[in-house]
């Protein structure tokens, strides 16, 4: 079996997960700043993909649903493994929620794994409102939080 990795995984030491395969999308690459995460990736015979353009939509589409704090990288590789039907390794609670969220297997590398699903509602940092936009229809802030919903 293969898998899509996540940075965080040559972040924290060696990738010795038991997978024949690794696959990750190139914007990872430039996550990966400390010597020892280079070291683990090479060592890890990664192979660097990119989604497709309509994974990568459909995942964004669903981002932009649960109001998700997920990067555009954590998309990218949300969309790979949706490209590859492969399991999705990584530590970010924020991306696993969005994978399960898509339909995409997931699994923790070292720490935890969700309990549950959550959406996240986008409100105002000053009043406390929902907000859909850009800025709050009460106070006109733009200072936007998200909170679980």
């Amino acid at each position: 079996m293969n898998a899509v990795v996540d940075s965080n995984v040559f972040m924290r030491g060696r990738a010795n997960l038991e997978f024949e395969r690794f696959y990750t999308v190139p914007s990872v690459m430039d996550e990966l700043e400390s010597p020892g995460a280079r070291l683990s990736f090479d060592a890890a015979d990664v192979r660097v993909e990119e989604p497709s353009d309509e994974s990568l939509e459909k995942v964004r589409q669903k981002s932009d649903e649960i109001n998700s704090p997920t990067s555009g990288v954590d998309e990218e590789l949300l969309a790979l493994a949706l490209d590859m039907g492969e399991v999705l390794v990584t530590d970010d609670l924020a991306l696993q929620n969005l994978a399960s969220h898509t339909g995409v297997r997931f699994r923790a590398y070292m720490g935890d794994e969700i309990e549950e699903e959550r959406i996240w509602v986008r409100v105002c940092g000053n009043c406390g409102e929902e907000v859909e936009g850009e800025r709050c229809p009460r106070c006109g802030q733009r200072d936007i939080k998200r909170k679980p919903g």
